[in-house]
């Protein structure tokens, strides 16, 4: 009985970190263009906004983990953060060289439209060009997200492509 116990134990402990290593932090995101209506994605979930809950899951999320989860619901869209314009972290375009010779920053690469075009982007609730300097770093922080989420999105896609 007593092994059994020690079992039991181990085992719940092992599987509860094993959940708690795959559960999906919840990352607000809005639909470009709307009323910010979008939040949860994948789970009917009825949670305020809350900027600093926003961050900490941005920095926590398992970035694999968000990618995989987005794929299983079909939802191919790229992210984006909200400024001026919105940034597509992670597929710039770089330069290219005027008549004049003078640069000019192009915002997104050329490869990268048709896949904005078929399925769209979303963009993480809370960024914006707007700074606060009690805010937390949510910029910063959604840029690395965007930036390592939308190289492995295409990375993931280009594989499913290759099938």
């Amino acid at each position: 009985m007593k092994i059994f116990k020690i079992v039991m134990i181990a085992f719940l402990s092992w599987s509860s970190s094993c959940v708690g290593q795959h559960q999906s932090k919840i990352i607000f995101y809005y639909k470009p263009y709307t009323d910010i209506s979008e939040t949860n994605l994948y789970s009917d979930a009825k949670i305020e906004f809350d900027f600093e809950k926003q961050y900490e899951n941005i920095k926590s999320a398992n970035i694999g983990f968000e990618v995989e989860n987005a794929i299983r619901n079909n939802d191919f869209r790229i992210i984006a953060l909200s400024g001026n314009s919105y940034v597509y972290p992670g597929l710039n375009g770089g330069y290219e060289i005027n008549a004049d010779g003078t640069e000019a920053y192009i915002g997104i690469s050329p490869i990268y439209e048709p896949h904005i075009k078929k399925f769209g982007f979303k963009v993480i609730q809370g960024t914006s060009d707007s700074i606060n300097p009690f805010d937390l770093p949510l910029q910063n922080i959604s840029y690395d997200f965007a930036k390592e989420y939308n190289m492995l999105l295409f990375k993931k896609v280009a594989e499913i492509n290759e099938k």
